[in-house]
């Protein structure tokens, strides 16, 4: 019975540890299949993995490529704008209109530009990067308003009224135009409101009012300047010269001067009558009184011998034969040739005149203004006056007031120097007998003799030089004073009241 029991409870046992390992046995199949399972999705997220990967690289390998085809054969240049609008006037920089360069920097672009902004119109511009080019269109236009500024004009009722009369300041890119808004008489003394149009080349206008205030003009023009004047008998007077006229309205008014009762050459008291008109009509007159001095080498026959461009060693011995011949001349220095400047001394001081013949003589230089050809002048005078002690207002030109030299440096130059000089105070001389030693050096002593006793007026001004190249001048000399002797003629030194020979001005 024992056994019995004994048995059952091992066959008890028994199915317990069967049914344990089966049990067992199921949950280790079960982990192997998840385990499989895990593997499999492991093994097919590598396998995406390298799809990907694979992918990936064929994707990286074709955008190089296609970057390497675009660098290539494709234009690498992009631009911002194919037209672009460029306000006349104002500044352009074509490289702002490039947007981007494939493979570069903007500052290895080329750029040619033909572009100006001065004028509209439509220009090209060309973009250059490694051989690809790009072009744009710029349209160069003006479309602003011109900026007008107006002033208020008082008038007579004789002016005729224009638009520019009451422009104070226009300004454009372009050419401007002014009108008037709506043209009337304004013909009465009154108070105008007046529209002023400016319009620019390419049509765009600013209007603006201004006032025009018309008044009736009842006052005469004024004379200055007209004061009594005294001058030597047969010297030569502009009696406009240095009388001016104004007016409170007339910018231009007219004067004439009545000179009929004048005489110049014959001494007395005379009455030159100066008329002056504005446009309206309104006349000044005024009197002045010319006092006419006798001079007494007016009637007398005289030669007047000149020597140019020294002084030099040749000055002393033309002083020696003046000297010998009792007869005065007139020497125009420089400062050229200082070392010399005892005989300008000696020449003064045995009373021949001295003259002003520039301190350079230079042509380029003191005529290369008017302000230059002073600067030169004031320092011969100043030469001059340092070595005589006595300072002189005789000029002689270098070429003489008709040289066409000074043309070459500054037009008109001779016009304003003839004028400005005399208005200075000083007298310039030109001459009426030439010897012709400036032709030349060592020119023929019958020659010279011959031309220098040509003449057979009056008052007779000799050109000749005495610089150191100039011998055959010294020995033409003694010739030249004995034949004007032996015509009654006199020998004197230049003053300022000397006749003054005045070749025509041709600059």
């Amino acid at each position: 019975m024992q056994k019995k029991k004994d048995n059952n409870k091992r066959a008890k046992n028994s199915t317990k540890e069967r049914s344990s390992q089966t049990i067992s046995t199921g949950y280790t199949r079960i982990d192997d299949e998840q385990r499989r399972i895990r593997r499999r999705k492991r093994e097919m997220q590598v396998r995406k993995q390298r799809r990907r990967l694979i992918m990936g690289s064929f994707a990286a390998c074709f955008v190089i490529a296609a970057c390497a085809f675009a660098f290539l054969y494709m234009n690498p240049l992009f631009l911002k704008a194919e037209v672009i609008q460029q306000e006349m006037a104002e500044d352009f920089n074509p490289t702002q209109n490039i947007g981007f360069v494939f493979g570069g920097k903007v500052k290895q672009v080329q750029v040619e530009s033909s572009v100006d902004t001065s004028k509209p119109g439509d220009y090209e511009v060309t973009y250059t990067y490694r051989g690809h080019k790009k072009k744009a269109t710029v349209e160069v236009r003006d479309t602003t308003k011109p900026e007008l500024e107006l002033q208020t004009y008082a008038t007579d009722l004789a002016e005729t009224i224009t638009p520019e009369l009451f422009v104070k300041e226009v300004k454009d890119a372009s050419e401007v135009k002014v009108r008037f808004e709506k043209e009337e008489k304004w013909d009465q003394a009154k108070t105008y409101e007046i529209g002023i149009v400016a319009e620019d080349a390419s049509g765009n206008e600013t209007i603006k009012k201004t006032k025009l205030i018309r008044e009736k003009d009842e006052k005469g023009p004024e004379i200055t300047g007209a004061d009594d004047v005294d001058i030597m008998q047969g010297k030569d007077l502009d009696l406009q010269n240095g009388v001016t006229v104004s007016d409170n309205m007339d910018p231009n008014p007219s004067l004439s001067v009545n000179t009929d009762q004048v005489d110049l050459n014959s001494p007395g008291t005379y009455t030159a009558v100066y008329t002056a008109k504005d446009r309206s009509g309104n006349e000044t007159t005024v009197e002045r009184k010319i006092v006419v001095e006798e001079n007494p080498e007016l009637e007398e026959k005289i030669v007047y011998l000149t020597f140019d461009d020294g002084p030099s060693e040749n000055t002393g011995k033309i002083l020696d034969i003046l000297k010998k011949y009792n007869a005065k001349a007139t020497f125009f220095v420089t400062g050229n040739n200082q070392k010399h400047d005892d005989l300008m001394k000696r020449a003064h001081d045995e009373g021949h005149s001295i003259g002003l013949h520039t301190y350079t003589h230079d042509y380029a230089k003191l005529y290369a203004s008017e302000e230059a050809y002073f600067d030169d002048l004031q320092k011969i005078s100043d030469l001059v006056e340092k070595v005589t002690g006595e300072k002189s207002y005789l000029i002689r030109f270098p070429g003489g007031s008709s040289n066409t030299v000074s043309k070459k440096y500054v037009p008109g130059l001779m016009t304003k120097l003839t004028k400005a000089v005399q208005e200075k105070g000083y007298q310039y001389f030109d001459w009426n007998c030439d010897s012709t030693d400036a032709e030349g050096n060592n020119r023929p002593v019958e020659k010279l003799v011959a031309n220098a006793t040509s003449s057979s007026q009056k008052h007779i001004n000799i050109l000749m030089h005495d610089t150191d190249a100039k011998d055959t001048t010294v020995e033409a000399l003694p010739k030249i004073i004995e034949y004007y002797r032996a015509k009654g003629y006199t020998f004197k030194g230049l003053t300022a009241n000397s006749f003054a020979p005045h070749h025509k001005v041709n600059n």
